[in-house]
C-alpha cells in the first residue's frame, strides 16, 4: 500500500514508464522476450509480477530499487519470489511498484504489452493504494478522533464503488494483452480483533477498518469476474495473524510509525499466506501455451 503522496511521484512515475519503453522498443534479437509461440515449445513459463506494494514485496527484506525510475520494491523472499522458483518458471519482469494506483497499473500494463504478450501467467494486486488504506489507519487510530474516523470511514466507502470500476477497467486491459493466466490476489485483514484493544487502534475501529477491507476484496473480486482474470483471496491463511494477534503475519513497526514496510505482510505472510494461496490456482502443465 505505502501510498507516496508527493505531487513529483506521478511525474517521476510517468517519465520511468517512457523510459522502460523507449528500452524494450531498443531491445535487440538477443534480449527480446520470448514470444507466445516460443514460449510454448521450450515448455517454459513465462511469469510477469505486477501491482502495488503488496506484490512488490513491501515488508520482506530493505527498500530495493525496482525496474523503473522511482519504482520501490522489498528485496526479501516473497510469493513473486517462490513462484519465479518453481522448475521450468521464467520471471520474464517484476514491474510491481509501491504506490501504484489501478490507473497507474493499468499505464505499466500497456508499456509490457511485449511481454504480457509472451506472458503464461499474470500476478497482481491492486486497489489498496486508492482507498488510502495507511490514511485510513491513521484516522482511526488513537492518535485520530471519532469524528475525523468515521469521516474517513465515509469517504472509504464512498470510494469503492468507483475503484472497483477503475480496477476493472485495468483488468480488462490486461486481459487484452494476455492470452496467458491472470491472478488477482486479494488483501489480508490488517487486524486480528480478537485480543481486544491494541496500543494505536481500538479493538471496535480495528473491525471497522477490517470490514472497509473486505469491501475492497469484495469490489476486486467483482471486478476480476467481469474478465478472464482469477481472483485469488487470502483472508484464509492470514486468519489470526492480523496485528494484534500472537503471532502476526502483518508488520508494524511502533518505534517508527513513518515506516514504509507498516501495514505489509512480514516475510513469513508472503510465505505462508499468499504463496499457498496463489499455488493453488498454478498449475504449470496447463499453463504452457
Amino acid at each position: 500500500m505505502a501510498r507516496i503522496k508527493a505531487p513529483r511521484l506521478l511525474a517521476i512515475f510517468s517519465t520511468g514508464i517512457a523510459a522502460f519503453a523507449m528500452t524494450l522498443t531498443g531491445m535487440g534479437p538477443a534480449t527480446a522476450l520470448a514470444t507466445p509461440t516460443e514460449a510454448s515449445s521450450s515448455g517454459v513459463v513465462n511469469y510477469v509480477n505486477l501491482g502495488d506494494s503488496y506484490s512488490a514485496g513491501f515488508g520482506s527484506g530493505s527498500l530495493a530499487a525496482g525496474p523503473l525510475p522511482g519504482c520501490l520494491q522489498g528485496s526479501g523472499p516473497t510469493h513473486v519470489s517462490k513462484i519465479a522458483a518453481m522448475e521450468n518458471v521464467d520471471l520474464a519482469i517484476n514491474a510491481a511498484c509501491a504506490g501504484l494506483t489501478t490507473t497507474e497499473i493499468a499505464g505499466v500494463t500497456s508499456v509490457l504489452a511485449p511481454q504480457l504478450a509472451a506472458a503464461d501467467l499474470t500476478t497482481l494486486t491492486l486497489g489498496a493504494n486508492d482507498l488510502d488504506i495507511r490514511g485510513l489507519v491513521l484516522a482511526c487510530s488513537t492518535m485520530g478522533s471519532d469524528a475525523t474516523c468515521e469521516q474517513a470511514l465515509a469517504i472509504g466507502a464512498s470510494l469503492i464503488p468507483a475503484i472497483g470500476a477503475s480496477a476493472r477497467q485495468t483488468l480488462q486491459l490486461l486481459d487484452s494483452a494476455t492470452a496467458g493466466k491472470v491472478l488477482v490476489l486479494g488483501y489480508p485483514r490488517l487486524f486480528t480483533t480478537s485480543n481486544g484493544d491494541q496500543p494505536l487502534i481500538t479493538a471496535a475501529r480495528a473491525r471497522d477498518l477490517n470490514d472497509l477491507g473486505d469491501l475492497l476484496n469484495e469490489a476486486i473480486r467483482t471486478a476480476a469476474e467481469e474478465t478472464s482474470a482469477k481472483f485469488v483471496p487470502v483472508l484464509g491463511p492470514f486468519n489470526n495473524h492480523g496485528l494484534g494477534a500472537g503471532d502476526p503475519w502483518i508488520y508494524f513497526n511502533l518505534a517508527n510509525l513513518a515506516d514504509p514496510f507498516n501495514l505489509h505482510p512480514t516475510t513469513t505472510g508472503y510465505l505462508e499466506g499468499y504463496y499457498p494461496a496463489v499455488r493453488n490456482h498454478i498449475h504449470l502443465n496447463q499453463l504452457v501455451r
